[in-house]
């Protein structure tokens, strides 16, 4: 069985969830593919799909909201499990995003999870930092890289009983 994880990120927080996922999923004995969202041009030769993004402004990535729009009717031929990352589920760890929500219902995702992400101050642009000041979020890494493996490993075992049946 051949399984993609594809990640929307901006400064690799969210590329840091998906490798973990992906190397536990890999553990368990399957095939995986680790490619940025923006990179995936068709679902066709993977079973599995597992899709992320950071979220910014309660938005994923547009390349990984077009990934699951442009790969739609492909997607829901597959297995596919869906996760967000981002700070506001520092405060809200039940936080979910509306359009990954929307996502998540139009692909009939087996499951959508949302991860507490990272904020590196120094690294954002003049604009973003006008906002992380208005809405000060908690800064610095947060992303419970156990709680990933967990959920990961859930897949990789659902993923196993598949294949069996």
């Amino acid at each position: 069985m051949k399984v993609l994880v594809a990640v929307g990120s901006k400064y690799g927080s969210t590329r840091g969830i998906a490798k973990v996922i992906a190397e536990e999923i890999k553990s368990i004995g399957f095939e995986v593919d680790l490619e940025d969202a923006c990179d995936v041009r068709t679902v066709s030769p993977y079973d599995a799909v597992i899709v992320g993004s950071a979220v910014y402004g309660g938005l994923w990535r547009r390349d990984a909201s077009e990934l699951v729009r442009e790969n739609l009717e492909e997607l829901r031929a597959r297995d596919v499990w869906m996760f967000s990352a981002g700070i506001r589920a520092i405060k809200e760890p039940l936080y979910m995003t509306r359009e990954a929500d929307e996502l998540a219902a139009m692909v009939e995702s087996k499951d959508h999870v949302t991860f507490a992400g990272a904020l590196d101050y120094d690294r954002l642009n003049v604009g973003e930092r006008a906002v992380i000041h208005a809405i000060n979020p908690p800064l610095g890494d947060h992303r419970d890289l156990s709680l990933v493996r967990e959920w990961a490993h859930a897949i990789g075992v659902e993923l196993l009983f598949l294949a069996l049946a």
